[in-house]
């Protein structure tokens, strides 16, 4: 049953409300048939994913558009310093090789290049850069090397997907060309959406995973 638009923005209030390390007193939150609209502004590039992911975990939302603006608190942390303290943060994650990733920065977004092996070096990389002061966005070009793909992957995959809870009951179909995994099929919940895309790229030599997983709640 799909809750009622007011219901579902005072669930999704709610729910930034209660995490404590958001502050959503500049978010304003719409919904119109279990699509919600993020809006406002908040202080760090970090802060809109934190805002998504609350948003995404509430029951009955389909879809979350996040037009949140990040604004700064006090004077604006010129590029330099910000690419510094981006590279800081990333020599400082222990899950990205040392030297592997660079970091550019202009008027305060971030674009990252470099080679990696496997897709959470590149994650990690994004989300270290994500905390930093200054950065109002970021765009990773951050590319994978990939290892052999082992010829039995997309069973391997579903394997995966059955040993864990949250999405073993899911219809997804997995395919794979080259490098590339797709998922196909349906979901009941965001998290299984991205629990399974987060599973699929875990296998050997992933270098794509393209979700066209649809939530059915």
């Amino acid at each position: 049953m799909q809750k009622p638009n007011n219901l579902l923005e005072s669930d999704v209030q709610d729910e930034l409300d209660w995490d404590p390390l958001f502050d959503n007193s500049r978010a304003i939150v719409k919904a119109n048939d279990g699509n919600v609209t993020l809006t406002g502004a908040v202080d760090t590039y970090y802060d809109t994913i934190l805002a998504s992911d609350d948003a995404w975990s509430v029951g009955g939302v389909k879809s979350v558009d996040n037009e949140l603006l990040v604004g700064l608190v006090g004077d604006a942390i010129a590029d330099a310093d910000v690419a510094a303290d981006c590279l800081d943060a990333i020599d400082r994650d222990r899950f990205v090789p040392k030297g592997a990733v660079s970091v550019t920065v202009v008027d305060g977004w971030v674009t990252l290049s470099g080679e990696v092996r496997r897709h959470f070096q590149r994650m990690a990389a994004q989300h270290a850069v994500s905390r930093v002061d200054g950065v109002l966005g970021v765009t990773d070009n951050i590319t994978l090397s990939g290892d052999a793909m082992p010829g039995d992957v997309a069973n391997r995959i579903n394997k995966a997907f059955r040993r864990h809870a949250i999405i073993d009951d899911s219809l997804i179909e997995v395919s794979t060309s080259g490098h590339i995994v797709y998922l196909d099929g349906e979901v009941g919940s965001w998290y299984a959406m991205d629990e399974a895309a987060d599973t699929a790229w875990e296998a050997q030599g992933v270098t794509e995973v393209v979700n066209r997983l649809v939530v059915v709640p």
